[in-house]
């Protein structure tokens, strides 16, 4: 893509056909993780087949509102960062707890959303103020788990999907491979554009070989109804109470967090910086639509880290793509039949690219780190490497912190909010509030 004059490219407007196809290629990327969430606790709270799929289409619009909320903005609302909007996996436990509780059910889930997504509005500028405690030895930190958080959901694609009785399959594994060297053929001896879409040309072929040699289901495309109206408070009223309140708002504190760290992290691979009042508006956007989603009977919406990876690897960093990508999951929600072909694309398919992505996003994160000052400032090592160990017992070793206080789960299920807390506390026990440290200290291999 050839860049406009004057113009930064988040803020680039692109011509309409391969803005079209590259806002295609971030919803192909975002479904999986957007109809997951829904149907996860749909199943949990013994929805039907009818409110299952209304649930997803809710879920979709919500979705794509928060999207256009935080890409284009409106007043003091909206990073204005090429970021797709999604519901959090870090909320399905404790939405699952509050609509099993006896008498509370959806409608007390859209209750506490409605209130927990109100209250992250009104604290939005105690968030901004922390901005400076996220110099670069932090946000390198962050992208760096944030990649090699998503990778194990990758390798689980790979295999052929959760569950997989057959998981691991010689031909599963080829799948993903395919679809890896399609990328980097194209990236290799492709044009502009299919560098752009190696993604989604990865993608195409992968699912087409896997459908052909019977690995895709095309029940549920067959099954799915061609219209469907996502509507306020579908559900019932919403219902209020102490509780299930108390529960959401402490998930969507440390979701808060995670934001934060995402705003500044991919501010910084965009090459935009990321001020206090930005940092504000995210979280302000992010509160406002979750406090919309719960009259849709929606959950918390944060950053789609998967997209992260999508932006690296195609270099389009517009946010206009990923907002027009907003636009067509408001659409979608009205029809799932055509919601439901994305969802054939087998899990394979979706292995291969997600190794790609995720692997750029680790990448990129070290590369960061990279840049930071190991030689003057022996302290930048030390937090990076206690950063990174503990930020990867999750994904290592979960089982780690399963006798500690349940409380204590919503933060340490996480390598991102791990990361986020334990590099923000050491930098500034160690190099102070001032950043990386403005006075020299002498290298590592010296002290």
């Amino acid at each position: 893509m050839t860049k406009t004059k004057g113009i930064h490219p988040v803020d680039e407007i692109l011509p309409l056909r391969p803005m079209l196809a590259l806002a295609l290629q971030h919803l192909a990327v975002s479904y999986v993780g957007s109809v997951a969430v829904p149907l996860i606790i749909a199943n949990a709270l013994g929805f039907s087949q009818h409110d299952t799929i209304l649930l997803i289409s809710a879920t979709f619009f919500c979705s794509g509102v928060a999207t256009l909320l935080q890409t284009i903005g409106f007043w003091r609302f909206g990073v204005r960062l090429p970021i797709m909007n999604g519901v959090a996996f870090s909320s399905v436990s404790a939405i699952i707890a509050i609509g099993t509780m006896p008498g509370v059910g959806i409608s007390g889930v859209c209750g506490a959303v409605i209130l927990g997504g109100i209250l992250i509005t009104l604290i939005a500028p105690l968030a901004g103020r922390l901005r400076r405690f996220f110099p670069p030895v932090v946000t390198g930190c962050i992208v760096t788990a944030i990649g090699v958080q998503l990778l194990p959901v990758a390798y689980q694609w790979a295999g052929g999907g959760h569950g997989n009785a057959n998981f691991g399959k010689p031909g599963y594994l080829a799948i993903a491979l395919l679809v890896l060297v399609t990328i980097l053929l194209f990236n290799r001896y492709g044009g502009p554009l299919m560098r752009n879409l190696a993604v989604l040309g990865g993608l195409t072929v992968g699912a087409l070989v896997a459908v052909l040699f019977g690995m895709g289901d095309l029940t549920p495309m067959r099954e799915a109804p061609w219209l469907i109206a996502p509507a306020p408070f579908e559900f019932g009223m919403p219902t209020f109470a102490i509780l299930p309140f108390a529960t959401i708002f402490i998930v969507m504190l440390v979701q808060t967090v995670e934001s934060m760290g995402l705003f500044i992290s991919i501010g910084d691979l965009v090459e935009r910086e990321v001020t206090p009042g930005q940092v504000a508006d995210g979280i302000r956007a992010n509160g406002l639509a979750s406090a919309v989603a719960g009259v849709f009977a929606g959950f918390p919406f944060i950053a789609h880290m998967e997209n992260v990876g999508l932006v690296i690897l195609s270099g389009v960093r517009s946010r206009w793509v990923v907002a027009l990508c907003g636009l067509i999951f408001c659409v979608v929600a009205f029809f799932p039949k055509f919601g439901a072909i994305l969802a054939a694309v087998p899990a394979p398919a979706l292995g291969g690219a997600g190794i790609a992505m995720f692997g750029i996003v680790a990448a990129a994160g070290i590369q960061s780190l990279a840049k930071v000052d190991y030689t003057n400032n022996r302290y930048n090592m030390l937090i990076v490497a206690l950063t990174l160990a503990m930020a990867f017992i999750p994904i290592l070793q979960p089982s780690l912190f399963e006798q500690l206080p349940g409380w204590s789960q919503s933060v340490l299920h996480s390598s991102v909010v791990v990361a986020c807390v334990v590099s923000v506390v050491l930098n500034l026990l160690l190099n102070g509030a001032d950043g990386e440290g403005d006075h020299a200290h002498a290298p590592l291999q010296q002290a």
